[in-house]
């Protein structure tokens, strides 16, 4: 009598990498896979005596957090989630906020424990020269989020949870937002609302050709007992869903199914700028990204020391 596969427990996003593990595509070779549609399970639902999941999504600051204090959590180089962030930065038209460096002495709404935030604010000390202790920052953090070692001058005004910053930057309650969701097209028509980069795509362009950095957001991650444990199972989930993005960039490649009707002019700018697949799931492919997000995090105060990338990735799988 055949003994039916383990069951593993997924937990991530529906994305062009995942969507083949989704539909059933894809499996683990000698596991079976049940995948449920969740963005950001975070290092919490890994852990104790009900994990939410065997393997799921988390935000890399929330996992470097965890790391830091000793969470029993392992990142895997599966990036789920990359995005540049000079597009996600929004200004009013009223404010006298022309450049980068105007921002200082204004205030400005964020959620200052997000990983896109946390490049937002490291581009724009970098390589803008903002000088982020003189910036009000107005903080959407959960209520018992805290930075013991916030760099010197940094104040963080709590916000409410229930509070929509976008309505607060087009009531003029702020006079900036840098968040996840600051998406221009929420705004469009509202002449009050720009990008800070008017032209943020070409900037974005330029800023990945002098820094080679494309900014990485989720991950998948798992408790280090299974690479301890069961390396063959982790081996297993990690060429599934190197084989779901594999029919993910290759139906990248086929747009006629897009709604978008200009996408194949985004898509051959980025295949002819950085290639089809220019964050491959790999550490070693990605190294000046890691240690960047590294160094800001401890700049920034995320974390309290700058961790070393094997304290939260497992690099085992680039040989």
């Amino acid at each position: 009598m055949q003994t039916a596969p383990t069951t593993l427990q997924i937990a991530c996003r529906r994305h062009d990498w995942t969507n083949a593990l989704f539909e059933g595509e894809v499996q683990a070779e000698g596991y079976r896979l049940d995948v449920r549609e969740q963005a950001n399970v975070g290092a919490e639902g890994l852990i104790g005596s009900t994990p939410a999941a065997d393997y799921a999504e988390c935000g890399l600051t929330g996992l470097l957090r965890a790391r830091a204090a000793g969470a029993p959590v392992i990142a895997l180089p599966i990036f789920i989630r990359s995005a540049f962030r000079h597009s996600y930065i929004l200004a009013r038209t009223d404010r006298g906020i022309n450049q980068p460096k105007d921002l200082e002495g204004k205030r400005v709404g964020t959620r200052y424990n997000m990983t896109a935030t946390v490049w937002a604010r490291g581009l724009l000390q970098h390589d803008y020269g903002v000088q982020l202790e003189k910036v009000h920052w107005l903080n959407q953090d959960a209520p018992d989020t805290d930075y013991p070692t916030l760099p010197p001058g940094i104040v963080l005004e709590p916000v409410d949870e229930k509070v929509r910053l976008a309505d607060w930057l087009r009531e003029g309650k702020i006079d900036a937002l840098v968040h996840a969701t600051a998406d221009l097209v929420r705004f469009m028509g509202d002449t009050r609302i720009k990008r800070l980069f008017p032209n943020a795509g070409q900037e974005e362009r330029r800023w990945w050709q002098k820094t080679g950095v494309i900014p990485m957001m989720n991950v998948i991650a798992c408790h280090e007992n299974r690479l301890k444990e069961r390396p063959a199972e982790v081996r297993a989930v990690f060429d599934a869903f190197a084989k779901a993005k594999q029919q993910g960039l290759e139906g990248l490649l086929n747009n006629r199914d897009s709604g978008l009707f200009f996408y194949w002019e985004a898509l051959e700018d980025q295949i002819e700028l950085m290639g089809l697949d220019p964050v491959p799931y790999s550490v070693k492919g990605n190294l000046k990204t890691i240690e960047t997000l590294l160094d800001w995090c401890a700049e920034q105060g995320i974390v309290s020391r700058r961790l070393a990338i094997e304290e939260l990735f497992y690099s085992g799988f680039d040989g």
